[in-house]
């Protein structure tokens, strides 16, 4: 429920396992996955449609983007 959800600053729901587990995924484009791929596929579909669109004038499409796992690689910090 989005009450609940709200209890806790959103910024805190970034470093649990399954959010540092995705960024991962995104950064590397590891098998089974290969998030990036399917990342950037997804962004050229969307790019594409709205290319000529007069109102749109650009797009963001890792807004503030995580540093990808600092569990598991501390370094990154």
């Amino acid at each position: 429920m989005i009450e609940e959800c709200n209890k806790v600053p959103f910024f805190k729901y970034y470093t649990t396992a399954e959010s540092l587990q995705i960024f991962d995924a995104l950064y590397t484009n590891v098998e089974p996955y290969n998030l990036t791929d399917k990342f950037v596929a997804y962004w050229e579909v969307v790019a594409n449609k709205l290319a000529l669109n007069k109102y749109v004038i650009g797009f963001d499409p890792i807004n503030e983007p995580y540093p990808s796992n600092f569990m598991t690689d501390p370094t990154i910090l």
